[in-house]
C-alpha cells in the first residue's frame, strides 16, 4: 500500500532531526530518503521479480455431441407441423453432429500480492457463445488467520460437489457432468464473498465455507427477455475427507425476482420469493476403484415446481483406461397446488417447468498423456413422464425440449452421444 506523501515527508522530518534545523540534510539526501521510504511502502512482495508472483494455468475441451431424438406426429386430428424435426437437449443440442456444446477454453491468472493476499482471474470462452471471452472468476483472497480465508468478487456458485471445477473436463471422468444434478441451475457464478475455514479433526480434514451475494441473469432474445434476480444469496457448505473417502454438504437460500410481462404472463411474475436448495455427496476413490453419489434439491412456495436430482457413479481404472457407469434421476413435484389455484399463466409455466427423467450413462476414459484425456460416452434416458404429468400442455419429454406443439419423442431409448478431448496446462 502506497503511503500518503505527507506522511512520508513527516517520517523524513523526524528522521532528520527537524526540517528547519540549520544543519538539515541536503535536499538530495531528503529526496533519496523519500525514495527509499516509498520503495519500502510499495514493495509488498517477497520477490522483486513479477514473474515469481504470477502463475498462469489453463484448460481446454474439444467435444462432439449428437442424439437420436425427433418429434412424433402431433396428438388429435391436427398433424404436428414440427413432425420429424429434432428435439433439443437442455435447450442446445440438436440431432446434428455438434462441435460447440462441450468445447471451451479457460485461462486462470493467480497473482501473489503479498504473503497474505492474492488475486485470481479466470477467463472462459465457450464455443456455444462463439468463444466470446467472459470473466468467470475475479476475486481477492485474504488470509485473515492461518487456515481462515476471506474472498470477495466474482466467485463460483458453491452449489454442488464438483462446482469448483465445473468447466475443467479433465478433473472428472465424465464427458459432461450428470445433467440430473448439474443441469438444474442455469448459472454457475455469483457476485459476493465467502469465508472458508480449513481445519483438521484427528484424521479428518474439513473445509467449512459461508457465503453471501447475488446473481443477475437475462434469459431469451430481445424483445422477449426475462430478467432474473437472486438477492440475499447465502448459505454454507462443508467438504470433508479421510484418506480415500470424501463428503459434501451444502445449503443455500435466496430471494428470487422475475418479471414475465414480456412473455404475456404478468400474473406469474415473482417478487422476492424465497428459494431454498441443498445438496449432499459422498465419494470413494483409492486410485483404482471409484464410487460416488450426489443428491440435490430446490423448493419454493410459488408456482415453480420443487425438484430433486441425483446420481450414483462407479468406475475402475485399468492402467490408462477407466470404464464407468452412472445412473441418474430427477423429478419435479408440487404441480397439484398450482392446478388447484387455476391461474392460466402459472399453470402454463409450471407445466413447462416440470421435469422427470432417469438415465444410464456408459462411459470410457483414456489418459492419453499426463494432463490429456479422451472420453467416449452414451447417455440413454427413460421414464420421462407419470400420471401427474398427463395434463394438457405438460412437459412429457424430460430434459428434451422442442416446440409447444410437439408430441412425445419418437423413440423408446433417446440417447445422447459424446466424444471429448480434455487438456490442462
Amino acid at each position: 500500500m502506497r503511503l500518503p506523501r505527507g506522511l512520508l515527508w513527516g517520517a523524513v522530518w523526524v528522521a532528520s532531526g527537524g526540517a528547519f534545523a540549520s544543519d538539515a540534510a541536503s535536499l538530495n539526501d531528503l529526496e533519496e530518503r523519500l525514495y527509499r521510504l516509498e520503495q519500502d511502502a510499495t514493495s509488498t512482495s517477497p520477490s522483486d521479480n513479477w514473474t515469481d508472483r504470477v502463475s498462469i494455468n489453463g484448460f481446454v475441451t474439444y467435444g462432439l455431441t449428437r442424439h437420436n431424438v425427433h418429434e412424433k406426429q402431433g396428438a388429435g386430428i391436427f398433424p404436428n407441423p414440427e413432425q420429424g424435426k429434432p428435439f433439443y437437449y437442455l435447450d442446445t443440442l440438436s440431432d446434428e453432429v455438434s462441435h460447440r456444446e462441450l468445447s471451451r477454453v479457460g485461462l486462470q491468472f493467480d497473482v501473489k500480492v503479498n504473503d497474505r493476499t492474492s488475486a485470481v482471474v479466470q477467463i472462459l470462452g465457450q464455443a456455444i457463445d462463439n468463444y466470446d471471452a467472459e470473466v468467470q472468476w475475479a476475486f481477492v483472497d485474504y488470509e485473515l488467520l492461518p487456515g481462515l480465508h476471506w474472498r470477495g468478487g466474482r466467485l463460483v456458485l458453491p452449489t454442488f460437489m464438483h462446482s469448483q471445477y465445473l468447466n475443467v473436463g479433465y478433473a472428472y471422468h465424465w464427458a459432461a457432468l450428470p445433467s440430473e444434478v448439474y443441469g438444474t441451475v442455469p448459472f454457475d457464478t455469483f457476485d459476493g464473498m465467502d469465508l472458508t475455514w480449513s481445519v483438521n479433526t484427528g484424521p479428518l480434514s474439513h473445509e467449512l465455507s459461508a457465503f453471501y451475494g447475488g446473481v443477475d441473469l437475462e434469459d431469451g432474445d430481445p424483445p422477449v427477455t426475462v430478467d432474473y434476480e437472486l438477492r440475499n444469496y447465502m448459505g454454507a457448505n462443508l467438504r470433508s475427507s479421510w484418506g480415500s473417502l470424501n463428503s459434501w454438504l451444502s445449503y443455500t437460500e435466496s430471494t428470487f425476482t422475475a418479471d414475465f410481462a414480456s412473455l404475456g404472463l404478468p400474473s406469474a411474475s415473482l417478487d422476492k420469493e424465497v428459494l431454498a436448495s441443498g445438496s449432499i455427496g459422498l465419494g470413494y476413490d483409492n486410485g483404482s476403484f471409484m464410487l460416488m453419489a450426489e443428491r440435490s434439491y430446490y423448493d419454493s412456495d410459488n408456482w415453480i415446481p420443487d425438484r430433486w436430482g441425483g446420481y450414483v457413479s462407479t468406475g475402475y481404472r485399468f492402467g490408462k483406461w477407466m470404464p464407468h457407469l452412472t445412473w441418474g434421476a430427477t423429478n419435479s413435484t408440487g404441480l397439484g397446488e398450482v392446478l388447484e389455484e387455476g391461474d392460466p399463466a402459472k399453470v402454463f409455466l409450471a407445466q413447462q417447468s416440470m421435469v422427470r427423467s432417469k438415465s444410464w450413462t456408459y462411459g470410457l476414459r483414456y489418459d492419453l498423456a499426463p494432463g490429456v484425456d479422451v472420453k467416449l460416452e452414451a447417455q440413454t434416458f427413460y421414464d420421462m413422464s407419470t400420471s401427474s404429468y398427463r395434463q394438457e400442455g405438460a412437459n412429457l419429454n424430460g430434459m428434451f425440449t422442442s416446440s409447444v406443439s410437439a408430441g412425445e419423442i419418437d423413440t423408446d431409448d433417446p440417447t445422447v452421444y459424446r466424444l471429448s478431448v480434455d487438456a490442462v496446462f
